[in-house]
């Protein structure tokens, strides 16, 4: 059985993003259901424009929502996925959303440049569909005005996804898709 594209994001979010803290501003608006999850059909960047206005003044309107993933179920190799995030961060500026939201991304085949194909901190970012993450700056000034030493963030999920190792992460993403 094959997850829908939402399904397999929640289950992804809660076992590896929160399960393992690899992104500390995730749980409160995972359990407090302030996620809005949206499935896109662009076939191509450009035909995310519309989508991605809908969004921010969905977001603009709407503030007991924390946060939109776009969920793109087209499938994209990771290269032809950075057109999609090029399009998305000049849709951003475009539309002077800049310093109110930004984009995090992820990607089933998310590379960190220099870094050995293999190694499992990849998994920080690799997700079970393509997704545009729209995140609120004031939201993320907020839980970093009272963290202690935000910066090491990468590191310790680095390392995180070190000792857990490929196998595991390759596992879950399966489950995420497959249930």
């Amino acid at each position: 059985m094959t997850q829908s594209a939402i399904e397999a994001t929640k289950y992804w979010l809660e076992h590896i993003v929160i399960g393992h803290n690899f992104c500390p501003f995730a749980k409160k608006p995972f359990c407090n259901d302030q996620i809005r999850y949206v499935e896109s059909k662009a076939l191509r960047p450009d035909e995310l424009f519309d989508q991605l206005e809908d969004e921010f003044t969905f977001l603009d309107t709407h503030s007991a929502t924390d946060t939109t993933l776009i969920i793109i179920k087209q499938e994209t190799t990771f290269d032809d996925y950075l057109d999609y995030l090029y399009f998305a961060e000049r849709v951003l500026d475009d539309l002077v959303y800049s310093g109110t939201y930004q984009i995090a991304s992820f990607h089933p085949e998310y590379t960190f440049a220099v870094v050995e194909k293999d190694d499992a901190s990849h998994y920080t970012n690799r997700s079970p569909f393509a997704m545009l993450h729209i995140l609120r700056e004031d939201s993320l000034s907020k839980v970093l005005d009272v963290m202690d030493y935000p910066e090491g963030i990468p590191d310790k999920n680095i390392a995180t996804a070190q000792t857990l190792g490929q196998d595991y992460f390759v596992q879950q993403l399966k489950r995420a898709v497959h249930g």
